[in-house]
């Protein structure tokens, strides 16, 4: 864990620093350099909320409790399994997790006996919905720890590795030595609430080494009260990495149409965490990669794989199933359901790609002031639709093709694709093509939200739906994001159904062209061993 770092560094203090071959190192093992810095920073870590803070207490929801605090039972109750929020929350819960296990497996002596999971837990949720970016450069001297007489905060962060921080990743067409990304927790500046619609903007300045807060044009009035934007956060997603949501309609509403199978690569929290190596689902290889991880990753994939399948056992437009355990060489039909199951793979851990999205309901809406409570039916421009569903139906068409579509050329169509979208930043299309094609994929659409509708259960049966009355209630909370899943779920299926049928009344199309019961599996599982060779 020792790092190289420049001479100057170690001038400094002599006894932290080794000479080997003229190269200088920290000793991230001396923890008094830890002790010291925590007495500096005692005072505003006192401040912080707490373990206490942050889980459920019987009766009440603290301001400051976290979903990432809860217990399994907890989450269960409040939010259907396997839908968006939950699996976010479930995410984050899991890094942190993961976070902690590889921190104490690293340094069993020094992390592990002095930091149990639990300190560990309140301290990187604070860090997680506290902390603000910035960019540090070789000019940013930073703030000194003089009290140690060590370095300036720009060189020790200088000293980290590339491989081992997810934050300290070289922006594009700058050199690693010259610009890191990091995170800052900074006072005064975390305690401010945040809103889409904030009065103050913030921004690091490098010259000063600090945050800069500037007011709106206008100015703010007399006692109200300072709004900062944490970033753009859909409903479920603000909620599960601050523990909040505004409640008035002003951010985003995403589902996910995954219904299938679990999403092994970004879950939503990008370079934070991910279930699988990132070097997996990004397509690119690290020396670090070892044996163990490279056949827990087969293993995984290859579960995953037989997940797929079941997005590919209907068969639409064709009379019969597409049976894979006739011998000899490929037909048609099955060449062109191998090609599907092979750009399937490359989709599977493309989260974006199974995402609809909606936009606020009320857009304009401006933060609270003082003691007003949220109100989450007011100002709304049900009118407002605009969902963005162009990914999800875009997979539909993919499962939907037949070898009769795109003029007959759907299997060079998928070949051409499937070999020109290799690159890790993009990933292949099926765009409009004929009618008959886009009513299947709109069909689809609506099968894949019968799916995920069946999995909110009870919350859609209308005594469950009736909002609880307590706008501070961890219940109402969940009511809030819960319904406005539900209402585009039902906008998304309303919609895909509505279009569907109008384009079947033009065309006088038969129903028969869908399946309600899928084709055996059995039919299928070649599929697994012909794609591996392929």
């Amino acid at each position: 864990m020792d790092q190289v770092l420049n001479k100057n560094l170690c001038d400094v203090d002599t006894e932290s620093c080794a000479s080997e071959g003229g190269a200088q190192t920290v000793q991230w093992s001396d923890t008094t350099q830890h002790s010291q810095r925590i007495n500096l920073l005692r005072n505003y870590l006192s401040i912080l909320p707490t373990y206490d803070d942050r889980i459920p207490h019987s009766g009440i929801k603290n301001v400051h409790e976290h979903p990432i605090a809860w217990s399994r039972n907890m989450l269960e109750s409040l939010f259907p399994k396997y839908t968006h929020t939950y699996n976010l929350i479930m995410s984050y819960q899991t890094m942190v997790q993961s976070e902690y296990d590889a921190l104490k497996s690293a340094s069993p002596n020094e992390f592990g006996s002095n930091v149990n999971f639990t300190q560990y837990l309140v301290m990187r949720v604070n860090v997680l919905s506290r902390a603000f970016s910035a960019m540090v450069s070789r000019d940013d001297v930073g703030p000194s720890w003089n009290a140690m007489g060590s370095q300036s905060l720009s060189d020790e962060i200088m000293s980290y590795s590339y491989t081992t921080s997810n934050f300290a990743q070289p922006s594009s067409g700058i050199k690693a030595s010259d610009e890191l990304k990091f995170r800052s927790m900074c006072p005064l500046l975390d305690m401010y609430n945040s809103h889409p619609s904030p009065n103050v903007i913030w921004r690091y300045d490098a010259v000063t080494s600090s945050y800069l807060i500037h007011a709106n044009s206008g100015g703010i009035p007399s006692s109200n009260e300072i709004i900062v934007s944490y970033g753009h956060y859909t409903e479920g997603h603000l909620f599960s990495k601050y523990g909040y949501v505004n409640g008035d309609g002003s951010s985003k509403t995403e589902i996910s149409l995954n219904v299938f199978h679990r999403i092994l690569g970004n879950v939503g929290l990008s370079w934070q965490y991910s279930p699988l190596p990132f070097h997996v689902w990004r397509n690119t290889v690290t020396q670090s990669t070892t044996r163990q991880t490279t056949q827990y990753t087969e293993q995984t994939l290859d579960m995953q794989s037989k997940e797929l399948l079941r997005y590919l056992l209907f068969d639409d437009g064709h009379t019969d199933c597409v049976d894979f355990n006739d011998h000899g060489s490929l037909s048609t039909h099955q060449e062109l359901k191998l090609l599907k199951f092979l750009h399937l793979k490359r989709l599977a851990n493309i989260e974006r790609a199974w995402i609809v999205r909606l936009p606020a309901r009320n857009p304009n809406a401006q933060p609270l002031q003082g003691d007003s409570l949220p109100d989450s039916r007011s100002q709304k421009d049900e009118n407002r639709v605009g969902i963005d569903a162009k990914n999800i139906l875009s997979i539909c068409r993919l499962l939907s093709l037949t070898a009769d579509d795109i003029g007959g050329n759907a299997i060079k169509y998928l070949h051409t694709g499937y070999y020109q979208s290799s690159s890790k930043h993009s990933y292949f299309r099926v765009e409009k093509h004929e009618d008959v094609l886009e009513y299947r994929a709109l069909l689809c659409v609506v099968r894949l939200s019968d799916v995920l509708f069946r999995r909110y259960g009870k919350y859609e049966q209308p005594h469950v739906s009736v909002e609880p009355k307590d706008t501070n209630s961890r219940e109402w909370t969940a009511w809030y994001i819960i319904e406005g899943e539900i209402r585009l779920l039902s906008i998304l299926r309303s919609t895909a159904a509505n279009e569907a049928n109008k384009i079947k009344n033009r065309m006088r199309l038969p129903s028969s062209m869908m399946r309600d019961i899928p084709c055996p599996i059995e039919s299928s599982l070649p599929l697994l061993q012909i794609q591996a060779n392929a």
